[in-house]
């Protein structure tokens, strides 16, 4: 039971000057982060069991690097840096300057780093039309996250703080491009869930579409969803919507009892509000007795149809208990209803062949 939830999100173009970092692959040290973990903190002993032979001016530079790199903080115990340098042999190269950053804005996520790009030219950015960066974007600084580039997954980067004169904010020039997409995909019934990013650039260097700079939120966030949007949730049949039979049997009565239904306008927690939004495989069944008994009715015939063969009495009631039995209609089905009976309604039967079939053999019967 999925659905999927899309929204416009605002994409800008922040120019600024900052403290960044550049995972690249570093073995070496993931060993040194991985002892760290061992041991609970990183010592010269532990790096002279990895190192040997590294003189004690060496192995206190190896220390004062690992802090500089933030992998390890000032009592050498890992920082989440260091885990993740532990977890994947990724390690940041730090470095400042002037950057563009490609940033998705929207109250679902606040602010989302896409991509980045060193500024083209020497020096810093024009600063006559800028503004201080405040908000979401200013919490991005510093906060230990690690993006990936939305148009290559293999480049991710950090950011340690952006630069500002004493007692001021740090200024950036931001410029607003066409509007991507926020795309939710959500399985109701688990709660899982992943959110992605969409859209094309063409101020960008290479321009082009781009999807990701995504993540996901808590299942229990949106277990509840479903429940709220439909009154008619497990009220009759756990874990079933109640519905009347809308006369979707299905081709030779193989029932799925399952539909896409459409709900709308909802709400969705922080996505927000949403018009319409349809979901995928919804389990119904039944609302009534009368329903119950509508629906198995047409998917025995649909099975009569498709066998195209005499249906006696007992091959008929033997048709009707496949047909219900182990399904959400088997409680309120009942006995089969007599064949030669429904042969004589109009408007129940799909042909005219079906007709034929039900009372044929019936009439044999009480003619032998």
């Amino acid at each position: 039971m999925k659905t999927v939830l899309e929204t416009e999100t605002e994409i800008r173009i922040v120019t600024a000057v900052a403290e960044l970092a550049v995972w690249r692959e570093r073995p070496e040290l993931q060993l040194l982060c991985a002892s760290a973990r061992e041991h609970g903190a990183l010592g010269e002993q532990e790096i002279a069991e990895i190192l040997p032979g590294v003189s004690r001016r060496g192995r206190e530079n190896i220390l004062r690097r690992l802090e500089h790199d933030r992998l390890l903080d000032r009592n050498r115990n890992l920082t989440d840096f260091g885990e993740r340098c532990a977890r994947s042999g990724a390690a940041p190269a730090w470095e400042q300057g002037a950057y563009r950053f490609l940033v998705a804005c929207h109250p679902f996520f606040e602010s989302r780093l896409l991509d980045f790009e060193r500024f083209p030219r020497r020096g810093e950015p024009n600063c006559d039309d800028s503004e201080p960066i405040r908000g979401a974007l200013a919490t991005v600084a510093g906060s230990g996250r690690v993006f990936a580039s939305v148009f290559d997954s293999s480049k991710r980067f950090s950011v340690g703080k952006f630069p500002a004169k004493l007692g001021q904010d740090p200024l950036c020039r931001i410029e607003s491009v066409k509007a991507g997409k926020l795309r939710w995909e959500i399985d109701l019934l688990s709660g899982a869930n992943e959110w992605t990013i969409e859209g094309r650039v063409g101020e960008w260097r290479p321009p082009g579409e781009f999807r990701g700079g995504g993540g996901s939120v808590a299942p229990k966030d949106t277990i509840g969803f479903f429940p709220a949007w439909e009154p008619q949730w497990s009220k009759v049949q756990r874990g079933r919507v109640a519905v009347q039979y809308d006369g979707k049997a299905g081709r030779e009565g193989r029932e799925t009892f399952m539909r896409d239904r459409s709900y709308g306008p909802v709400r969705a927690g922080r996505f927000g509000d949403v018009q319409q939004v349809v979901v995928r495989d919804v389990p119904v069944g039944p609302a009534t007795e009368k329903d119950a008994r509508i629906w198995a009715t047409a998917i025995a015939l649909a099975r009569v149809e498709a066998e195209d063969a005499y249906t006696t009495p007992a091959s008929w009631r033997h048709v009707w208990m496949d047909s219900t039995k182990k399904t959400p209609l088997e409680e309120w089905a009942g006995d089969a209803p007599d064949p030669a009976a429904l042969s004589q309604e109009d408007g129940r039967l799909p042909t005219a062949r079906t007709k034929w079939l039900l009372a044929a053999a019936a009439d044999l019967e009480a003619s032998s």
